[in-house]
């Protein structure tokens, strides 16, 4: 299946901690596979893979004030691919993807969504941010399946009102490093795609701050930093 060229999008860096500096951070699609998360900080459950602790500071933009008691929640796959609450086969097999969405996708605020078909909730969480904007989650550095470059989805809520919906693409070299050394990530090697042709930066050409670059493990764990710059809030 080919993917149309992308030459156009513009994907940079999400601030870290140090930086200094917010963005008003892009929105990006929801994507089919979204249902509410569980709150909690731990995401892993039994899944295997490199662990990962994921701190997002939560900002106003302009002006970089942190904001208190928001809800941010996140979901990914696990090492294969997989996300929760859908059938594993459809990872790495693009034809039995487009037979589920199109069994199964619905439109939904324009765009298509699947109901999950299994109860399971791996890599699914939420969390409140602390008074310096802060919340923590203890996952595992995500697969790639077909079709798309490797990513996280996340949601900010304030005051119960969606503020941001948006996913972090992860870094290619070291999504390389992982994928061709680390089980069980290795069993499908490096992804095919790049960010070039990958579906949503085509539809959503700007990604600011969204490019997420973890550190390379200490004592087994990698850690991921990213500063998110919200406007209405």
């Amino acid at each position: 299946m080919s993917v149309q060229k992308n030459t156009n999008y513009r994907l940079t860096p999400a601030p870290g901690a140090e930086a200094g500096i917010c963005v008003l951070t892009s929105t990006q699609v929801e994507g089919p596979f979204y249902f509410p998360s569980p709150e909690r900080k731990d995401i892993r459950e039994n899944r295997q893979g490199m662990a990962m602790k994921l701190r997002m500071q939560i900002l106003r933009s302009p002006g970089c004030a942190p904001i208190e008691g928001a809800v941010v929640e996140v979901w990914h796959t696990d090492a294969t691919g997989v996300y929760s609450g859908y059938p594993s086969e459809v990872a790495h097999d693009i034809w039995k993807t487009v037979v589920l969405l199109g069994m199964h996708g619905v439109n939904r605020r324009g765009e298509l969504h699947v109901e999950p078909t299994e109860q399971t909730t791996f890599l699914r969480g939420l969390q409140r941010s602390d008074a310096s904007g802060w919340v923590e989650f203890e996952t595992l550095f995500p697969g790639w399946y077909e079709g798309r470059v490797p990513h996280i989805h996340f949601k900010v809520f304030v005051e119960g009102r969606e503020q941001l919906t948006s996913q972090f693409y992860l870094d290619p070299a070291t999504c390389d490093e992982v994928y061709t050394t680390v089980a069980p990530y290795n069993q499908y090697g490096k992804c095919p795609l790049s960010f070039e042709n990958d579906i949503a930066l085509r539809d959503n050409a700007e990604a600011l701050g969204l490019l997420l670059k973890p550190s390379l493990p200490e004592r087994g764990q990698m850690l991921a930093v990213a500063r998110i710059g919200i406007q209405r809030a």
